[in-house]
């Protein structure tokens, strides 16, 4: 392989992946620590209609923020020889096949994951992430990656495969904890043109021969979300919202590099949500209902944004030739629509797929806006191809490009869709009008704009075997349900040294808290509430514990703790500003709940709410609307749970020391309860000194 200045930064890494051999090699891995969530997987073509997902989602920690229904990468070869055996004659018998406009997207062979490195996918980050319990029990994330200090990057992602028609394939793609860079991922793609592709056996794969007119696809299908997909169409998938669009334009980059002396211009591809002509009326008797952003209509709580992401990306390096590998910045020949060329399913591969890669257009979606247009011709299938490139053995080439996420602030796509609302009911004195919504949600573009700028930057760093600057890890952190309190212990991160630098530079702590569920929106009760994780606290790097005590009684919460620097050690894109660990990493999933001590009688015993409506969302528990709470119930007992014709639903053991206990109206058989009164029978009451207190019934009522 021809050496260059592009593969300086990954000698050590290389070093690793001939020795590894704790990791395994096949399964998805994910880059998780910054605001975008990215996932990785074995092969070149991702999509979200099975269980695995997100592909991208932005902001991470928001149910159904997900912005990409799938992305290829693809090899596409104007023809190759190749040998067709009878393994049935000895010696075997061959002949040569001609195949003509090739189209493939290479995957990872189990049978070739198994022979170990250099194939296969690894996983390598500067910290492994923190140990967290919560009341006791592990609440930590499962890695089974490699730790590797001397990183451009806080996690890279690595996979190496073989593919036919003969290349080596290593795509390489890195992510970052500073919060200036968590909103993209770098790709840096190498194809190798080797001849070899079959591992089974060890005849020769191709008659000797040389590539011509090879080109290679980057293609994604990007929407502003998921949750703003299900809306319109009620389903996750399918590419049927007919307002998302994709489209492209050449910018000036907004901060200097070096690049910039090779490609001075830079390629901002885009996705954005439009608007739905089908969907009539936000509310039953309402005006004309432009859904651009998708202001939410099915949902109690209705107004809120759900499409304010800008997901995109943007080319950064592509060689000029095998043998030139400056950049080519004519780069990429064809930006085209799949709808336009109706490329989709079989037509992706052969010759129509090849046409359309290889036909140097440079499209733009037709306007959207025009009602004459079919909902067939929206345009959101943006591809690129870079080529065409020769190739004899051993030649390669290298790509590198950023894909990111942009978008307006969460909290705000719930109070400016409230003022919206207000505009749309025709309220008075408001003036937050459907212009005025438009341009709102389209600074997610400069955000974006601006995100891809910062990767041309920070690609042209790690080149040049400079990292980016990084902050402190997240600390492992244990958080502990108390009486009338819940208690958060950290790591003393005093003694960690800047990751970059080596020097101490460590501020102190914060501690973010979220009512209900872990993910934002993730229950109907909290949906359009505007219920996130807050900052409660911020400590000097001196305390490692606090005490919650602003806690409601019964109610489930979630938290993390993050680090934060005193910014003497960035040298980076905005020199001098305070670094803060990831937002990401030490999420607590378990929820913790605050409890009163127990009380030495059983005089006041409750349950709350009741009656139980399961409509009632300001007497349900938010995030949890079936559960109910035993209140004031004595150190030690049992809870035996009768309906109204005597027969056993439920018995739980109380075992805590607490006054309070929570049940989710399942049955022994979990099953939901139904309407009707139930009797809860209080027996084997205990104090904490073991001195006896006489059974309690209480009587309560469910409404579903």
């Amino acid at each position: 392989m021809k050496y260059f200045r592009l593969f300086k930064i990954l000698s050590v890494l290389m070093l690793l992946i001939t020795t590894i051999q704790s990791q395994t090699y096949v399964g998805s891995r994910y880059h998780d620590l910054g605001k975008l969530k990215h996932r990785i997987d074995t092969g070149m073509f991702l999509d979200t209609s099975g269980p695995t997902k997100p592909v991208l989602s932005w902001p991470q920690g928001v149910y159904d923020s997900e912005n990409c229904q799938f992305s290829i990468i693809s090899i596409n070869v104007e023809s190759y020889e190749s040998y067709s055996v009878d393994s049935s004659s000895v010696p075997f018998d061959t002949t040569i096949t001609l195949n003509e406009k090739y189209v493939t997207a290479p995957s990872l062979d189990t049978d070739l994951a198994a022979q170990g490195p250099p194939w296969g996918i690894y996983e390598y980050r500067r910290y492994a992430p923190p140990q967290i319990t919560v009341d006791g029990i592990n609440d930590s994330y499962d890695f089974n990656g490699e730790l590797a200090e001397e990183m451009m990057a806080d996690v890279e992602i690595d996979l190496v495969l073989k593919s036919t028609p003969g290349f080596y394939v290593t795509m390489k793609t890195y992510s970052f904890a500073n919060e200036y860079h968590d909103d993209y991922i770098i790709y840096h793609l190498n194809f190798k043109y080797t001849g070899d592709s079959d591992f089974q056996d060890s005849l020769p794969d191709y008659p000797p021969q040389d590539l011509s007119n090879v080109y290679f696809r980057v293609g994604y299908n990007m929407l502003p979300s998921f949750a703003g997909e299900k809306e319109i169409l009620g389903h996750r998938w399918g590419g049927d919202a007919f307002d998302d669009w994709m489209d492209w334009e050449i910018v000036d980059p907004l901060y200097p590099s070096g690049i910039d002396n090779e490609r001075d211009d830079m390629l901002l591809v885009y996705g954005w949500d439009g608007d739905d002509t089908d969907i009539a009326s936000l509310e039953s008797g309402g005006k004309y209902f432009n859904d651009t952003g998708d202001p939410s209509f099915l949902h109690e709580v209705k107004g809120q944004f759900l499409s304010y992401q800008f997901p995109g990306y943007t080319l950064i390096h592509a060689d000029k030739t095998t043998e030139d590998p400056s950049d080519d910045p004519d780069m990429p020949g064809t930006l085209a629509m799949s709808t336009i060329f109706e490329v989709w399913a079989g037509t992706y591969s052969g010759q129509p797929g090849y046409d359309y890669l290889s036909s140097g257009e440079k499209q733009h979606p037709p306007d959207w806006e025009d009602p004459g247009n079919s909902h067939w011709m929206k345009g959101d299938h943006m591809h690129m191809s870079l080529g065409p490139y020769d190739f004899s053995l051993g030649e390669d080439v290298d790509i590198v490009y950023a894909v990111g996420v942009g978008g307006v602030d969460y909290d705000e796509t719930v109070t400016k869709g409230q003022e919206w609302l207000s505009w749309y009911r025709n309220e008075d004195g408001a003036t937050f009008d459907d212009d005025a919504k438009r341009d709102f949600i389209g600074q997610g573009l400069d955000s974006l704009y601006d995100y891809l700028s910062r990767a041309r930057w920070a690609w042209d760093r790690m080149n040049n075997g400079q990292p980016v600057p990084a902050p402190l890890p997240s600390p492992a952190l244990e958080v502990s349900s108390g009486g009338g309190f819940i208690k958060l212990e950290w790591e003393d991160m005093s003694t960690v040294l800047d990751p970059v630098t080596g020097v101490a530079d460590l501020a102190g702590y914060r501690i973010y808290r979220k009512l209900g569920a872990q993910l934002i929106n993730f229950k109907e009760d909290e949906f359009g509430k505007g219920i996130v994780y807050e900052l409660i606290a911020e400590l000097g790097a001196d305390v490692t514990e606090f005490l919650d005590t602003t806690t409601v009684r019964g109610e489930s919460y979630r938290y993390y703790v993050t680090t934060f620097d005193d910014g003497t050690q960035n040298d980076g894109l905005f020199p001098g500003r305070s670094l803060e660990s990831s937002h990401y990493q030490n999420r607590t999933t378990t929820g913790a709940v605050a409890f009163k001590p127990a009380p030495t009688n059983n005089d006041n015993v409750r349950v709350v709410p009741n009656p139980y409506i399961i409509s009632g969302d300001e007497l349900n528990f938010t995030g949890e609307g079936d559960k109910l709470l035993f209140v004031n119930l004595p150190a030690f007992c049992t809870i035996n749970i009768y309906n109204s014709t005597g027969d056993l639903i439920k018995t739980i053991p109380h075992t805590t020391g607490s006054s309070d206990e929570s049940w989710n109206q399942l049955s022994e058989s979990n099953q939901r309860i139904v309407s009707g009164v139930y009797l809860a029978m209080i027996s084997d009451c205990e104090n904490l000194d073991g001195s006896k207190l006489s059974d309690v019934y209480e009587k309560f009522v469910v409404i579903r």
